[in-house]
């Protein structure tokens, strides 16, 4: 009878425990400012009316889509490098002249465009790691090509989705003194106006939805992906990539993006880029389709009849299993396979796009 009792006192501890842990995390999730908020009814009902692929409080993707597609592949011995890999330090303090683009891919999908005199910033992440604190999460393996300190003034900041590779709490409360313009899809501007973002900054857009800025055209693109940042209320908020338009060049980012006949579309409605900034890392067999493996990539640049190709999305976080430097390796091996153009450049490297064909270096190859 004694063993019962100290055995129902233990067991309701136990219970206790769990309970007080399960009240923190939804705590931590309703209130921890770098989780966000997401929208209310009133912005569900405007999506609802203005897309059939918004409801039950979600969007979806216009494919039929399951985010976990089988096993994961096997975890690289070389998942991370052995040594932080080096980045060059951009001069972004004189912005690229009339007619000229310029491109600073910063590591993982993070990235200065420059066209004409307008500096415009791509999912910057500026923190030791993807995750609502700092410490826990994928740590970064790459030195920084700019700081937070070091960021030119912003023209325009786009986000192409909510996840903690992508919109980072601190990076955005660090540089916003400096941007003019967010341009989001549809739910990101409601949790940077609770981060305190200026509401009169913030352009959200739905799917081929555009806004003209200064002459520059900005049209949001679908994609095939998912978002989250409280695992409660997923796909609460909108995905994207971003097709950029001036009187000199065209500039297409997909976002992360799984493969699919999205490109054609692209090229049908807005023709073919210049440059092309395509998801190309962090795929795995487990989730196919929220990722292009580096062979899709290069179709995919077929598809949309980019002049130029850079894979990113890998080179600073290690969010799969896969090597760190397979992706540009696949990637260099199906462009040279299918006759694409593909650039490289290092971490920090501003490329001129006149130049373009001097950045081709596997420069990868120095940190084995």
């Amino acid at each position: 009878m004694k063993i019962l009792k100290i055995c129902g006192k233990v067991l309701l501890i136990i219970v206790i425990i769990i309970a007080v842990i399960l009240v923190i995390g939804l705590l931590f999730l309703e209130f921890y400012p770098s989780v966000g908020d997401t929208p209310d009814k009133e912005k569900q009902k405007e999506y609802g009316a203005k897309t059939d692929l918004y409801y039950d409080k979600q969007f979806h993707n216009e494919l039929d889509f399951e985010v976990m597609t089988g096993e994961a592949s096997p975890k690289s011995d070389r998942n991370v490098p052995e040594n932080k890999l080096p980045a060059e330090t951009p001069d972004t303090a004189e912005r690229a002249r009339e007619g000229e683009m310029k491109i600073t891919w910063l590591g993982h999908s993070s990235s200065l465009l420059q066209m004409g005199d307008k500096n415009i910033l791509i999912d910057p992440v500026m923190s030791d790691r993807t995750s609502p604190v700092g410490f826990a999460g994928p740590s970064r393996f790459a030195e920084y090509a700019l700081d937070t300190d070091s960021v030119p003034e912003i023209d325009v900041l786009f986000i192409s989705h909510d996840h903690y590779d992508h919109l980072d709490y601190n990076t955005i409360k660090a540089i916003d003194s400096k941007v003019s313009n967010y341009i989001v899809p549809l739910g990101i501007d409601v949790i940077l106006k609770g981060w305190g973002i200026d509401e009169n900054k913030l352009h959200p857009l739905y799917w081929w939805e555009s806004i003209e800025l200064e002459g520059i055209s900005y049209t949001v693109t679908p994609a095939e992906h998912y978002t989250g940042r409280n695992p409660l209320k997923n796909n609460a908020t909108l995905w994207g990539g971003l097709y950029i338009k001036d009187s000199s060049h065209n500039f297409y980012y997909t976002g992360d993006t799984g493969y699919y006949d999205l490109f054609e579309q692209v090229y049908d409605k807005l023709g073919a880029p210049d440059l092309m900034l395509a998801d190309s890392g962090q795929y795995d067999k487990g989730w196919a389709t929220t990722h292009m493996f580096p062979e899709e990539t290069v179709q995919a640049a077929k598809d949309v009849h980019a002049n130029w190709l850079i894979p990113v999305h890998w080179g600073a976080y290690s969010l799969s299993n896969h090597a760190w430097d397979e992706p540009p390796q696949r990637a260099v091996k199906a462009a040279d396979e299918q006759g694409v153009s593909l650039a490289t450049p290092r971490i920090g490297q501003t490329v001129n796009y006149d130049d373009i064909a001097l950045f081709t270096e596997h420069w990868w190859e120095e940190y084995k």
